[in-house]
């Protein structure tokens, strides 16, 4: 899995403010980010880069006055599916 969340964006954050950190940082992406307000995704080449991703800027990195929080993007069907919660 090599699509990544990247939270806690400050609604004035750009796709374009995105690019020039994971350029800064040498982190590879593929493709563009996908920005939503608060929050964005982004495809990595492979897993070593999303794991570098992670570890680089996870609470690390602050971005228009706030630390983004960076993780492994779950898909929606497989977050919905906790099995600890049937009732």
């Amino acid at each position: 899995m090599n699509k990544l969340y990247i939270g806690n964006l400050s609604e004035n954050v750009t796709p374009e403010d995105l690019v020039k950190v994971f350029e800064d940082c040498k982190i590879p992406f593929s493709g563009q980010f996908l920005l939503k307000t608060g929050y964005a995704f982004v495809d990595c080449p492979d897993d070593q880069c999303a794991m570098k991703a992670i570890e680089t800027f996870s609470g690390k990195v602050e971005l228009h006055g706030k630390r983004i929080e960076v993780e492994h993007s779950v898909p929606k069907k497989q977050r919905d599916k906790d099995p600890h919660l049937s009732f």
